[in-house]
Parts: C-alpha cells; sequence; structure tokens
C-alpha cells in the first residue's frame, strides 16, 4: 500500500511539472502598422514575421485595408508581404469580384525586408 502510494505522488507531480513546463507559452509582442505599395494601401494581403533560426515557426497575420496587428517573438525577423486587390476587368462566375495578386515576389518569398522585434511596436512598411 505504501508503494502505491508513493508511485501515485510521483505520478501526479511528474504530470504536474509537464503540465506547467508545455502550458508556457513563448513571449510574443504586438508589432501593428500599416503597407503601402506605390503609395497606395494593400487593400487585402499577408504579412509573415520568418526568424533566422528554422527550427522557429514563422509568425503573421491578414492586412485589411492596409492595416495588420500581429503576435511575434522578439529577435531579427524576414519581414515577407503578399497583396492582392480586385481586378476591375474581371469577375467571378458568381459576379465576385476577381482578386489579382499585385507586390512582387521581392516581397514575398524571395524578401530581403528585415525588422527587429524589441518588444510592442509600430512598423510600416511603404513599398516601392
Amino acid at each position: 500500500m505504501k508503494h502505491a502510494s508513493l508511485f501515485f505522488c510521483f505520478v501526479c507531480l511528474t504530470a504536474a511539472v509537464v503540465f506547467v513546463g508545455c502550458s508556457q507559452k513563448e513571449k510574443t509582442y504586438t508589432v501593428s502598422g500599416t503597407v503601402t505599395y506605390k503609395g497606395e494601401l494593400v487593400p487585402n494581403g499577408s504579412i509573415s514575421f520568418v526568424p533566422g533560426d528554422p527550427k522557429l515557426s514563422s509568425q503573421g497575420t491578414d492586412i485589411q485595408d492596409g492595416k495588420y496587428s500581429a503576435q511575434v517573438r522578439k529577435g531579427t525577423m524576414t519581414v515577407r508581404i503578399t497583396g492582392s486587390k480586385p481586378d476591375p476587368n474581371q469577375k467571378m462566375l458568381d459576379g465576385s469580384p476577381f482578386w489579382t495578386d499585385f507586390v512582387p515576389e521581392k516581397y514575398g518569398s524571395q524578401s530581403t525586408l528585415t525588422v527587429e522585434i524589441k518588444g510592442n511596436q509600430t512598423e510600416n512598411f511603404d513599398l516601392d
């Protein structure tokens, strides 16, 4: 009986340590701002903050009407931006707008934009 009680206490203590360790989230900061391309707000798109360490995942969010707000970890990040807008010359079969990408790949998958995340901050991106 004594060994069963000790084993039960050990199992409970181990579970508590694992639970506390797994429930702690990495500290992130709010990074927000605007994104423009050739002076115009990007109406629809996405922004990703990619860390230099390949073991860490990127963090990002949608861009709506040129604005974004993302939770991002501290460090130097490569910034990848996509953007699309309705094409006035095309419509979907149901009559809804046809969205076309217009932000060049040099800001997307081929981006060399970087930013240092130090805390909650505003980062505006004026692309040309």
